[in-house]
């Protein structure tokens, strides 16, 4: 049975849920526990994917340092019913972090866009949609510091 795609302000809320999460810098069993699904995944398409609960944990891990970060969806750009209970959606996201590293006098920005496919997923009947998957299909109007940062998207997160 397909779930019933979530409208414009549920995924808003869905993907802003996790990605407040994600700029908070809550733990691997906190997000889990809030927002995802026990099988989430995050990565690069055609790149490196961090599954379940460890893999989150190492991603988190590599995105130690990043602070004053903002996320924010610009476009929800397509939503398609998934098999089971999985709706798919694409949009395109703006970014901004800033990281500091010893010994630089100044802190790094990196900036620009990314095309993400989320999977949403109400499970056992649960009223609330969960992240399943957050996937990076692409980016744009990346500055040099990102287009650094993410240069090797089979490696993960290139310091």
């Amino acid at each position: 049975m397909n779930a019933r795609p979530p409208d414009d302000s549920e995924i808003r809320a869905t993907l802003g849920d996790y990605l407040g999460l994600l700029q908070k810098h809550v733990g691997a069993e906190e997000m889990m526990s809030a927002i995802l699904t026990d099988d989430f995944e995050t990565g690069f398409v055609g790149g490196h994917i961090w599954r379940g609960l460890d893999g989150l944990s190492d991603f988190l891990s590599q995105r130690e340092g990043f602070f004053d970060e903002r996320h924010e969806i610009k476009e929800v750009l397509e939503v398609n019913p998934g098999s089971g209970e999985d709706v798919e959606v694409k949009t395109r996201l703006e970014f901004f972090l800033r990281r500091w590293e010893s010994p630089s006098p100044t802190s790094e920005e990196f900036t620009g866009w990314a095309f993400h496919t989320w999977i949403l997923r109400r499970s056992d009947g649960q009223p609330e949609w969960r992240v399943a998957a957050q996937l990076v299909d692409g980016f744009d109007h990346l500055n040099d510091n990102a287009k650094r940062l993410f240069s090797a998207p089979e490696d993960g997160l290139k310091r």
